[in-house]
């Protein structure tokens, strides 16, 4: 077995048994993730795509891969029902984020300039269509808000190269976003909307 998949099973069994036994009603409000009691599951829209997640298996499908599974079982277990902020923050401004979240704050500001930024804008909006993402007025070039959990808005600001300055941006959390994930969660989903991003510009 791959050390990595062994990782993952590792680490996927104990977030499935830190939600078995707790009320469904409770996840579904502290998460806005709906409960369709008919078919035993909850449901969710995020980054494009129809989610679901079994009871009380927890077993989700479908999903971008392994770690997206963990991400939005430790959603579920870390959502308190916090308000979300007004105000935005980097991932290196999460507690605890300092080295994990400054470096991923470095790398997209990288990916930004070196192959988002250069791109035409209205190739960018679509991929950013495609992954589910709200535009809102802003500074910015482009402002898109990606939804990957009900709860935690993740929000890219782009400015795009012209003749005489590269692209350049960045992408931001909720100032409350650690009341949903950790910052090992929160960094997995923004590489993840990263990598569908430039997988997208890329074709």
């Amino acid at each position: 077995m791959a050390v990595e998949n062994r990782a993952f099973l590792e680490m996927l069994k104990p977030a499935k048994e830190r939600l078995r036994g707790r009320p469904v009603g409770d996840i579904a409000a502290n998460t806005q993730i709906e409960f369709r009691r008919k078919q035993q599951e909850f449901y969710l829209s995020g980054l494009g795509r129809e989610i679901t997640v079994s009871y009380p298996s927890y077993d989700v499908e479908p999903s971008w891969n392994e770690w997206h599974v963990l991400m939005l079982l430790h959603y579920m277990d870390m959502a308190d029902g916090t308000p979300l902020s007004s105000e935005l923050i980097t991932f290196g401004e999460l507690k605890e984020g300092m080295v994990r979240g400054g470096g991923f704050d470095r790398k997209c500001e990288n990916v930004i300039r070196t192959v988002i930024g250069k791109k035409e804008p209205e190739k960018v909006r679509k991929a950013c269509t495609e992954l589910g993402a709200e535009f809102i007025p802003s500074k910015a070039d482009l402002c898109a808000v990606f939804k990957p959990f009900p709860r935690y808005p993740v929000t890219l600001n782009i400015w795009f190269a012209d003749e005489e300055l590269e692209g350049s941006g960045r992408m931001l959390l909720n100032a409350n976003a650690e009341h949903y994930l950790s910052v090992e969660d929160a960094v997995t989903a923004g590489e993840l909307i990263l990598e569908e991003l430039t997988r997208r510009l890329s074709s």
